[in-house]
């Protein structure tokens, strides 16, 4: 009894409070999208609903995306997939013209290239080196490896796929939630007529936009990343293909013969290469040479015209030998 009497006295309290604070004109804050006279009760009232409509919205959406994804189908799924790829090539120029072609006919673009040259290998071969980011549409994207695989030597290959349906079923709910928010901001805002309670429904509407605006393009990023895989490409120019699988003797001589021609092969390009380079350093110093062996055959001749003077001068006949100035005697002589 005395429960149910205190309920009731709650209750005419209550009333007697909502009564006193209609009644009183100074109590114009309180009001929210008021009209003239019943108008600001029914504004008011329309603000309340709406709110409660949303906020138990809010409250539920969370159980319901996550009941709504694990009924989704698997052909509705929302799977991101992003493929990492390291290859070789024997002509890089040739493998990304393959690829290029290849990616427009399948639909795809390149987001994203870098292409490297300038170091050598200890053989003198220049590497060169090309990454790219490519994205293919997802129903597409075997067929666009298996022309990676054909036109290159895969060295390394990973591939990683995210399931992100729950996330975003659970933007969806938001935005809807939303949605139903602005529709009732809408509403108030037609039948409010004070600036104070336009200017705090609009404040509200703008914050609600400005949330449907991030969320709208978290769906958009979703909707590119689920439709369109990446693959990150790593493509390195080679002399010849790392192998694959352990080979036997015989497999293994015979390519290291043919390596050993490629690389004679290749020294002579190299030596020819860097001889047409050098002609002109070549030319001169053959100049260089010329002009010292001149001299030095001059001078020679110059020493030896000296030395037959002399010879005249003091008696000896220049066709004899010249005399033996040393202490060694003449074989079969006696030495006088």
């Amino acid at each position: 009894m005395k429960k149910r009497f205190g309920i009731v006295l709650a209750c005419v309290m209550s009333f007697a409070i909502v009564i006193s604070g209609c009644g009183s004109s100074s109590d114009g804050t309180t009001e929210f999208a008021l009209g003239k006279n019943a108008a600001p009760e029914e504004a008011g009232g329309v603000y309340d609903n709406a709110a409660a409509e949303v906020a138990e919205e809010s409250a539920d959406y969370s159980a319901g995306a996550q009941e709504q994804a694990q009924t989704v189908n698997d052909t509705s799924r929302k799977l991101i997939t992003t493929v990492n790829i390291s290859a070789e090539s024997e002509n890089l120029d040739d493998t990304i013209s393959k690829l290029t072609s290849k990616v427009t006919e399948l639909g795809g673009y390149i987001e994203n290239s870098n292409v490297y040259n300038g170091s050598r290998y200890s053989s003198g071969q220049t590497v060169r080196r090309a990454d790219y980011t490519i994205r293919i549409p997802a129903d597409k994207l075997d067929g666009f490896i298996e022309t990676i695989e054909n036109a290159s030597n895969i060295t390394s290959k990973s591939s990683n796929v995210e399931d992100v349906t729950l996330s975003y079923v659970d933007l969806e709910s938001k935005k809807n939630a939303l949605r139903a928010e602005e529709k009732s901001l809408l509403g108030i805002l037609e039948s409010a007529e004070k600036i104070e309670d336009i200017l705090a429904v609009q404040e509200k509407l703008a914050d609600v936009r400005y949330q449907l605006e991030s969320i709208e393009s978290q769906l958009r990023t979703y909707d590119n990343k689920v439709d369109y895989s990446t693959v990150y490409l790593n493509i390195e120019e080679v002399v010849t293909y790392t192998p694959t699988e352990e080979k036997g003797a015989f497999a293994r001589m015979g390519e290291g013969f043919m390596k050993s021609l490629k690389s004679i092969g290749h020294g002579f390009k190299e030596f020819f290469i860097w001889f047409v380079i050098h002609i002109p350093q070549l030319v001169l110093l053959g100049i260089v040479v010329f002009v010292i062996v001149f001299i030095v055959k001059k001078s020679k001749k110059k020493s030896a015209a000296k030395r037959e003077a002399f010879m005249k001068q003091i008696g000896v006949p220049v066709n004899t030998p010249p005399v033996n100035t040393t202490n060694e005697k003449p074989e079969g002589k006696d030495g006088q």
